[in-house]
């Protein structure tokens, strides 16, 4: 069975806008868990992530706290 493609923290914040950061802090708040986290720490995101990465910043950008 294939694996999910996965993309690292670098990726997600580029591709997404928000900065890696904030993506480690949303982690530590349990507001976004990536999928995995490699042997090195890198945090890794599949679509599940990124798909509620996008809720939270609709949600962001309409200024729900």
């Amino acid at each position: 069975m294939p694996r999910t493609q996965s993309l690292d923290i670098a990726a997600v914040a580029r591709k997404s806008g928000v900065t890696s950061r904030t993506l480690r802090h949303y982690d530590a708040i349990g507001l976004l868990t990536p999928a995995r986290t490699g042997r090195d720490g890198r945090r890794y995101y599949e679509r599940p992530q990124l798909l509620r990465l996008q809720h939270i910043l609709v949600l962001r950008e309409l200024g729900t706290p």
